[in-house]
């Protein structure tokens, strides 16, 4: 399997023709789907640079746009399984405890407008569950709820700050710093443009993403051009598309497990974000 993925990155090197072949190749680990986005990347600059584009046509660009999204998934499901989204590590650390303030997560009112008066913050979070369902339920199934059980467990579903007319969350969620201890120790990688801090990596949004697997999984919920972790419908995209990764079908209660484990690779960390879910489902609500 190693020498295979060597000479498909050769052949897309070659160019965007011997890319095609490639599609099939089968899943590539880390380092293999990097290296072959890079290589298609460039194959595709050259054949633009030389004209090779304009002949293979439309069809061919057609079928290159959606082999560069399989190969950035593979990357990031294999990144993703070493590093949770707020930057614990899934081996080596103590087990996971439960916020003090935890609650069950309410039914918002039925998703939509608000009929000419301004929307509540949690109608704004429930639309924002409702539209990445929307977006991603035939792919995957992805349950409303278990996005609100998520959300309560990792920022307490917004309680005590509000959003503003861009739908961010103000103050900011900004986790603790990732410099050891009861965290991983995550060295800065954006220079603090996300969590402010130049040293170490901290989790920044509802969702609780580091910067860099937010980098990989980073999502435009609002169609504004930017995919930003303190805009709700940004975070709540992008951690659906991150629960569903691997081709979950998460109305199997099998995927269900795995999608929470992958968020955090604890078994009290399931329970409790199952225990949310399932209370909701049985009709045992309470307010956010």
């Amino acid at each position: 399997m190693a020498s295979r993925r060597v000479g498909c990155g050769r052949a897309l090197a070659a160019g965007v023709a011997a890319a095609l072949l490639c599609v099939g190749a089968g899943p590539p680990s880390a380092q293999a789907a990097s290296g072959a986005r890079a290589a298609v990347s460039t194959a595709i600059s050259t054949a633009i640079g030389n004209g090779t584009i304009g002949a293979i046509g439309a069809v061919a660009v057609a079928a290159v746009t959606p082999m560069l999204a399989r190969l950035e998934a593979a990357a990031g499901s294999v990144v993703a399984s070493r590093l949770e989204p707020g930057g614990r590590p899934t081996e080596g650390r103590t087990d996971w405890t439960p916020p003090k303030d935890l609650r069950v997560p309410s039914l918002p009112p039925t998703p939509g407008t608000a009929g000419g008066r301004e929307l509540t913050k949690y109608e704004v979070v429930g639309n924002a569950y409702a539209a990445a369902v929307t977006r991603l339920s035939a792919r995957c199934h992805l349950p409303y709820m278990l996005l609100a059980a998520v959300n309560e467990v990792e920022s307490s579903s917004l309680r005590g700050r509000i959003l503003d007319a861009r739908h961010r969350v103000v103050p900011p969620v900004i986790g603790p710093a990732l410099s050891g201890g009861r965290f991983a120790a995550i060295r800065d990688t954006d220079a603090g443009r996300l969590d402010g801090d130049p040293v170490w990596d901290r989790a920044v949004g509802p969702m609780q993403f580091i910067p860099s697997t937010w980098r990989i999984w980073g999502a435009d919920g609002n169609g504004d051009g930017v995919a930003d972790p303190q805009n709700v419908e940004d975070a709540v995209l992008a951690a659906g598309r991150y629960l569903c990764a691997g081709g979950r079908d998460l109305s199997r209660r099998a995927d269900m497990e795995a999608a929470i484990l992958s968020y955090n690779h604890s078994r009290r960390y399931l329970d409790t974000v199952l225990g949310l879910y399932d209370a909701v489902n049985a009709g045992l609500v309470a307010g956010p």
